[in-house]
């Protein structure tokens, strides 16, 4: 019986882990989601962390010589 409470256990704090790291996605990209933010670096450790989950990181701007 042990090893069944421990299974749920393990499952229900893998549950509440991916809810609590999507819910801070979904607040990362609600705040960084400017057309004219995602040219700058991130201002805060949540945004960043946010580009670097999802792979966007600092666009660059078109008009921008090289």
């Amino acid at each position: 019986m042990a090893f069944f409470e421990l299974i749920i256990a393990i499952a229900a704090f893998l549950s509440v882990s991916a809810a609590f790291v999507f819910i801070m996605l979904v607040i990362g990209i609600r705040k960084g989601d400017r057309a004219s933010h995602l040219f700058d670096a991130p201002d805060t450790a949540l945004d960043a962390l946010t580009r670097s989950f999802l792979g966007v990181g600092v666009r660059h701007s078109h008009h921008e010589e090289n």
